[in-house]
């Protein structure tokens, strides 16, 4: 079974995103962000058994959720991110990939 590793347990309701896999948060509450060395230590931590399966869904802190997706993409090579869509009130699959992002840098630079 895929995981949902949710980047910040902020008091959302992330039931919907169930059906995706078991939840797994990463970090719950105020996160302290005077040490962005233990920030990413607390993020590699969390997301070391982390699979290219599973997913990640972005809540709370932006910082938080920058590392975790850095980190995702550095172990895997692509994020499988988890959004919210609001006018369908449910959650949807976003891929980023390098080939994602190769072709976006030939769009921005042939303009």
């Amino acid at each position: 079974m895929s995981r949902v590793y949710i980047t910040n347990a902020a008091g959302h309701d992330f039931s919907k995103a169930e059906k995706f896999g078991e939840l797994t948060w990463i970090t719950k509450g105020w996160v302290p962000l005077q040490s962005l060395d233990r920030v990413k230590f607390l993020v590699a931590e969390k997301l070391q058994h982390a699979r290219p399966e599973d997913y990640l869904l972005l809540s709370g802190t932006q910082v938080v959720c920058v590392v975790a997706a850095l980190y995702w993409f550095y172990k895997f090579g692509e994020v499988k991110l988890l959004v919210h869509d609001k006018k369908e009130d449910d959650y949807r699959e976003l891929l980023v990939t390098n080939a994602n992002l190769m072709y976006l840098e030939g769009l921005v630079k042939n303009g």
